[in-house]
């Protein structure tokens, strides 16, 4: 029952006519963000690509662009609604938006070849269970990819981004959730500042 409550409170947080301005000023303001986590996650065709909280889908639509199968996981309905509008017909047979969490991630396992959480880790109500789940769902050798803005002291977005410690705390249980080789680093794309952890399942599964 913690977890249902927990779980709508995600999804709550985006509703209404909150939600939709700020669905749409991420669909607006992320594009550049996209084609670099596209780009850092070495996305080709033929991959199959999960971003868990995925908001309004910019970043699936950029991996459909590349010729992914993009699946998008995200718990508020109206960010799920924004999503598929957004999407232009021509990829929407590559873009699909499931109702799920980091927790639950609507998935068979191994089902996917790159996955992604961009500025969502700090939503999730279990990040130890958010990484397992992830786990289970990336094949053997897939790409995992975590970005999180750069929190800086006294920062407006302090709450809604990660410290250097915090990114390293995240890579510790990456690596206690079976990834390897995880790594952590600090981008920009001019004035933003983020925090990228990636890793990977081992290629033996």
């Amino acid at each position: 029952m913690a977890r249902t409550a927990a779980r709508h409170g995600a999804g709550s947080e985006f509703g209404g006519l909150f939600g939709l301005a700020a669905g749409v000023a991420m669909a607006v303001r992320r594009g550049r963000l996209a084609r670099a986590v596209v780009d850092l996650a070495g996305v080709a065709p033929g991959d199959r690509v999960v971003d868990v909280g995925c908001g309004p889908g910019t970043f699936l639509r950029e991996a459909a662009r590349r010729g992914a199968a993009a699946t998008g996981i995200e718990p508020a309905p109206q960010m799920r609604r924004l999503a598929g509008r957004l999407t232009p017909a021509r990829l929407r047979a590559s873009v699909t938006v499931l109702d799920g969490t980091a927790e639950r991630i609507p998935l068979e396992d191994g089902a996917a070849t790159v996955a992604w959480a961009v500025s969502s880790v700090h939503h999730w109500t279990d990040v130890d269970q958010g990484l397992a789940e992830l786990r289970r769902v990336l094949a053997p050798g897939g790409r995992l990819l975590l970005t999180e803005r750069l929190a800086r002291p006294g920062g407006w977005f302090r709450h809604h981004a990660a410290s250097p410690q915090r990114a390293e705390e995240l890579a510790s249980r990456a690596t206690a959730a079976g990834f390897a080789e995880v790594a952590v680093e600090q981008r920009a794309l001019g004035r933003y500042h983020f925090v990228l952890v990636t890793g990977h399942p081992p290629a033996t599964g």
